[in-house]
């Protein structure tokens, strides 16, 4: 027993030995662990690393903090154009759809340019993060895939691929560091960015001190201490977008998350448990109600599609009566349409000619109520004009429309890639909403209906409601319809148009976009 002992105190103290071998010959069953191999980038992967990066400073810049129009038009150029090279550079060739999405995006960039309307610079920024999304996404699968099963597609462009290889843009930038010229201009580029606050901070102050400091460094300079402060955030929350960007990209073209098409259609598969006769007796209900609904009123639907009033009801109360309760309905078919076709059984791609008959009724009373609440809305707006809710409401209207057409179609030829359909009639819509310039359309359609004697007045209040697109229209009509105009609601449109022109060129970020310019130029 002490022998024992001896020798395990002597093979304790030899493992701080730096010549004992004997324990690397001791046969143990541990097996060692596979190193990970580097990761080699490429040259354009590595400056598509550094653009990245300077696109998510860019995108809270310019994006969240200044919608600035013509700049951040720019910007997602920059950021498209980046994704562009950063896929063609591991040998992708893009399909017809692709190049479809490629385009939409680069259109709608333009969109912070044409119009100051705030909700659609938000709305568009949705839609080109997504499309984006959708886009690299498709790039690892295929587009058809990912639209075909958008609701699954969704979660992994927004979610999985920008935080799956989180980390590979910092790797990026650091392999990078091998080329000396890299190497300089990162720190050049690191020291600029440390310096430039607080350089633009003390001229700032300074600027306020001394008028001949001032006249130096002009007008540039005369910034708040407090707006420059705002860039060292800025910097940091770039820089992780940067890396959410880089790791969508590295995703797409690595195909490190991938939508696979089969595993997609067994989920499916999964999804329909409900026996058949169970859900017909539980939409039976509602298409009786629907009936019924139709034979008492259908002296009051067919008064919204010939123009004539129901007794007792004014345009205005007739117009607003149930509006919105139909739109609910719609958007309330249109989920009961869904669920219909995604739990009930079903043999293959073979559908139930009961499940298709009670489908479609739905969708042709849903192309009913969608029709009667737009041709209120028609009558609403023929005689008090429109507004941003009644434009809004009557698109989404249309939009209804065209969904339950195609859910017909649908149940004609179950292959048709229904998510591919809506994706295209989605962008023509919305693209239609928003290269219109809803603020400046609403303006000159009242305006031109006041000035032919079709509305009673002018509601001066709703153009304070709305952006610089409102009074941009503006600036096409004489001075005498202008006075005219003024007559309608006593409000000196000139003078206010005046004002408006100071106030955007008091501010430079609200030069940058069309509708300024059309004030500063026509406004005298």
């Amino acid at each position: 027993m002490n022998e024992q002992n001896q020798t395990n105190q002597n093979n304790y103290q030899n493992l701080y030995d730096p010549n004992y071998q004997g324990i690397l010959n001791a046969p143990t069953g541990a097996v060692p662990l596979p190193q990970t191999p580097e990761v080699h980038y490429s040259k354009t992967e590595q400056v598509c690393a550094f653009l990245a990066m300077l696109a998510g400073f860019l995108f809270i810049r310019f994006t969240l903090y200044h919608e600035t129009g013509i700049f951040t038009t720019l910007f997602y150029w920059l950021l498209i154009t980046t994704e562009i090279i950063f896929v063609k550079n591991s040998g992708k060739t893009f399909t017809k759809s692709e190049k479809f999405v490629i385009i939409t995006m680069y259109l709608f960039s333009c969109a912070y340019f044409i119009t100051a309307n705030q909700t659609m610079k938000v709305l568009t920024t949705l839609f080109l993060v997504l499309d984006s999304g959708i886009f690299l996404l498709g790039v690892s699968s295929t587009l058809d895939t990912v639209l075909r099963f958008l609701p699954e597609a969704l979660p992994l462009s927004a979610l999985a691929m920008p935080l799956s290889e989180f980390g590979k843009c910092f790797d990026a930038v650091k392999q990078s560091k091998g080329n000396t010229a890299w190497k300089n201009a990162g720190y050049i580029l690191g020291g600029l960015l440390i310096a430039l606050p607080l350089t633009c901070i003390i001229a700032s102050l300074l600027c306020k001190a001394d008028e001949n400091m001032s006249a130096l460094l002009g007008n540039f300079l005369k910034i708040p201490p407090e707006d420059l402060l705002i860039l060292v955030p800025q910097l940091l929350f770039g820089i992780l977008i940067g890396c959410a960007i880089f790791s969508s990209m590295y995703s797409a073209t690595h195909k490190t998350i991938m939508l696979d098409s089969e595993t997609c259609e067994k989920k499916a598969e999964s999804l329909r448990f409900i026996p058949n006769m169970m859900l017909y007796a539980a939409v039976t209900p509602v298409c009786i109600l629907y009936v019924l609904y139709f034979i008492s009123q259908l002296q009051y639907f067919i008064g919204g599609f010939t123009g004539t009033l129901a007794e007792g009801f004014t345009y205005a109360e007739y117009a607003r009566k149930g509006f919105f309760e139909l739109c609910w309905v719609c958007v309330i078919n249109l989920a009961v349409i869904a669920a219909i076709g995604l739990f009930a059984r079903m043999t293959g791609s073979v559908k139930p000619l009961m499940l298709k008959i009670y489908s479609i009724f739905l969708c042709f009373c849903s192309l009913f109520l969608a029709g009667t609440a737009i041709a209120k809305m028609f009558l609403y707006i023929r005689y008090y004009g429109m507004t941003r809710l009644r434009i809004y409401t009557t698109w989404f209207m249309f939009l209804l429309v065209i969904g339950f057409m195609v859910l017909i179609a649908r149940q004609f030829r179950y292959s048709l890639n229904i998510g591919k359909i809506a994706y295209i009639v989605f962008t023509v819509m919305f693209g239609i909403l928003v290269f219109s310039r809803p603020d400046e359309w609403i303006t000159r359609y009242n305006a031109n209906q006041y000035l032919a004697g079709n509305l009673n007045n002018f509601d001066t209040s709703v153009l304070h409601k709305m952006s610089n697109d409102a009074w941009a229209g503006l600036t096409f009509y004489s001075t005498d319809e202008l006075t005219r105009l003024y007559a309608a609601d006593s409000m000196d449109i000139t003078e206010v148009m005046k004002n408006t022109k100071s106030g955007i060129q008091a501010d430079f970020y609200d030069t940058l976009n069309l509708s300024a310019w059309e004030i500063m130029y026509n406004v005298k």
